[in-house]
Protein backbone atom coordinates (compact mmCIF):
# COMPACT_ATOMS: atom_id res chain seq x y z
CA UNK A 1 0.00 0.00 0.00
CA UNK A 2 1.35 3.42 -0.90
CA UNK A 3 1.07 6.22 1.60
CA UNK A 4 -0.64 9.50 0.77
CA UNK A 5 1.96 12.11 1.85
CA UNK A 6 -0.73 14.52 3.07
CA UNK A 7 -2.20 11.77 5.23
CA UNK A 8 1.18 10.62 6.49
CA UNK A 9 1.76 14.08 7.98
CA UNK A 10 -1.52 13.91 9.93
CA UNK A 11 -2.46 11.80 12.88
CA UNK A 12 -5.47 9.81 11.72
CA UNK A 13 -7.95 9.69 14.54
CA UNK A 14 -11.59 8.76 14.20
CA UNK A 15 -12.37 12.51 14.15
CA UNK A 16 -9.96 13.29 11.31
CA UNK A 17 -11.16 10.33 9.26
CA UNK A 18 -14.78 11.39 9.89
CA UNK A 19 -13.94 14.92 8.75
CA UNK A 20 -12.41 13.64 5.51
CA UNK A 21 -15.22 11.15 4.87
CA UNK A 22 -17.95 13.73 5.48
CA UNK A 23 -16.21 16.09 3.04
CA UNK A 24 -16.09 13.36 0.39
CA UNK A 25 -19.72 12.37 0.94
CA UNK A 26 -20.86 16.00 0.89
CA UNK A 27 -19.07 16.62 -2.42
CA UNK A 28 -20.64 13.54 -3.98
CA UNK A 29 -24.21 14.27 -2.82
CA UNK A 30 -23.95 18.01 -3.44
CA UNK A 31 -24.37 19.44 0.04
CA UNK A 32 -22.27 21.19 2.68
CA UNK A 33 -20.04 19.03 4.86
CA UNK A 34 -21.63 20.47 7.99
CA UNK A 35 -24.93 18.85 7.00
CA UNK A 36 -23.49 15.32 6.93
CA UNK A 37 -23.74 13.30 10.15
CA UNK A 38 -22.08 10.03 11.06
CA UNK A 39 -25.47 8.38 11.64
CA UNK A 40 -26.90 9.38 8.25
CA UNK A 41 -28.01 6.50 6.04
CA UNK A 42 -26.47 6.87 2.60
CA UNK A 43 -29.57 5.95 0.62
CA UNK A 44 -32.47 6.95 2.85
CA UNK A 45 -31.09 10.16 4.40
CA UNK A 46 -28.69 11.37 1.72
CA UNK A 47 -30.35 10.03 -1.43
CA UNK A 48 -27.33 8.10 -2.69
CA UNK A 49 -28.00 5.83 -5.62
CA UNK A 50 -25.69 3.00 -6.66
CA UNK A 51 -23.56 5.26 -8.86
CA UNK A 52 -23.06 7.78 -6.07
CA UNK A 53 -22.08 4.97 -3.70
CA UNK A 54 -19.46 3.77 -6.21
CA UNK A 55 -18.14 7.32 -6.61
CA UNK A 56 -17.88 7.73 -2.82
CA UNK A 57 -16.05 4.40 -2.56
CA UNK A 58 -13.58 5.36 -5.29
CA UNK A 59 -12.92 8.77 -3.77
CA UNK A 60 -12.39 7.25 -0.30
CA UNK A 61 -9.99 4.67 -1.79
CA UNK A 62 -8.02 7.40 -3.56
CA UNK A 63 -7.94 9.74 -0.58
CA UNK A 64 -6.81 7.14 1.97
CA UNK A 65 -4.77 4.96 -0.44
CA UNK A 66 -6.75 1.86 0.47
CA UNK A 67 -8.59 -0.81 -1.48
CA UNK A 68 -12.20 -1.52 -0.58
CA UNK A 69 -13.63 -4.82 -1.75
CA UNK A 70 -17.10 -5.01 -3.30
CA UNK A 71 -18.22 -7.05 -0.29
CA UNK A 72 -17.02 -4.37 2.12
CA UNK A 73 -18.66 -1.61 0.08
CA UNK A 74 -21.96 -3.53 -0.02
CA UNK A 75 -22.04 -3.66 3.80
CA UNK A 76 -21.90 0.12 4.15
CA UNK A 77 -25.21 1.69 5.16
CA UNK A 78 -24.21 4.79 7.15
CA UNK A 79 -21.52 7.43 6.93
CA UNK A 80 -20.09 5.98 10.15
CA UNK A 81 -19.72 2.59 8.45
CA UNK A 82 -17.35 4.21 5.96
CA UNK A 83 -15.30 5.68 8.81
CA UNK A 84 -15.15 2.32 10.60
CA UNK A 85 -14.09 0.58 7.40
CA UNK A 86 -11.35 3.09 6.65
CA UNK A 87 -9.96 2.81 10.17
CA UNK A 88 -10.02 -0.99 9.95
CA UNK A 89 -8.23 -1.02 6.60
CA UNK A 90 -5.66 1.52 7.71
CA UNK A 91 -4.94 -0.61 10.76
CA UNK A 92 -4.27 -3.53 8.43
CA UNK A 93 -7.23 -5.63 9.60
CA UNK A 94 -9.14 -7.08 6.68
CA UNK A 95 -12.61 -7.19 8.23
Amino acid sequence: MTVNKDLAARVLTRETVLEDVTRIVAEQVGTRRERIREEHLLEEDLGCDSLTRVEITMEVEDHFDISISDEQADQVRRVGDIVDGVLTLLAGDEA
